[in-house]
């Protein structure tokens, strides 16, 4: 799958299998804590809505029960952002998080 960066409107494969999900987390950043909803979740990012997402390039850390992330905002639109993660999740962390969601499966 190619993905478009919004940023820089470069053309690239997506690295990591993204899975839906429905799970309530917190962004920590340098002006506050945000409370978001993570729409979808690979090992390497995330994609999360809130009324008023933090601004890209703005480094973040993902916290969703005892998963914490450190992470780049890559993109900010309207109600929604994706994260790209400084390093990747373990796949049980990915697996533990996947078993938590509320998401119907596609």
């Amino acid at each position: 799958m190619f993905v478009i960066d919004a940023i820089t409107g470069t053309k690239h494969l997506r690295r990591e299998r993204r899975f839906a999900v429905d799970l309530a987390a917190e962004l920590r950043g340098e002006a506050a804590d945000v409370p978001v909803r993570l729409l979808d979740l690979s090992r390497g990012g995330a994609l999360g809505a809130c009324p008023r997402p933090p601004a890209a390039r703005s480094l973040v850390t993902l916290v969703r029960g005892a998963l914490t992330v450190e992470a780049r905002v890559a993109w900010a639109g309207r109600d929604r952002f994706g994260l790209e993660f400084a390093r990747p999740i373990r796949a049980t962390d990915l697996l533990i998080q996947l078993s938590l969601s509320r998401a119907k499966p596609v």
